[in-house]
């Protein structure tokens, strides 16, 4: 049974690291703003999920009080929403400038 749970926690880690790989593409290929932003972005994303995945065996493990184990979740719930932020941020720039490119390409 634990090696089903450990499965599935690595299975959680799928979306965000083939996110961050298709943005890694991107900067390789295009570095402005909103690759570097796609870039941080994917990046905090995927390192806030392997943390949540990780916190509870780290608990567990050295036996953490839940107000202190509320305090990381409480931080890292922060770091998440600062990365989502810069990725919002780099995908509208990025729906802009290909629109705007679009446009100009048909005139």
């Amino acid at each position: 049974m634990g090696n089903l749970v450990s499965l599935w926690s690595f299975i959680s880690w799928l979306p965000p690291l083939l996110i961050f790989l298709a943005s890694c593409y991107y900067l390789s290929k295009s570095a402005k703003v909103d690759s570097a932003l796609l870039f941080i972005g994917s990046g905090i994303g995927l390192l806030v999920t392997i943390f949540f995945s990780w916190m509870p065996y780290f608990v567990q493990s050295r036996y953490m009080p839940f107000a202190e184990a509320s305090k990381y979740y409480a931080i890292a719930g922060f770091i998440s929403f600062l990365g989502g932020i810069c990725f919002v941020v780099g995908f509208f720039i990025l729906i802009t400038n290909s629109v705007n490119s679009s446009k100009q390409n048909k005139i």
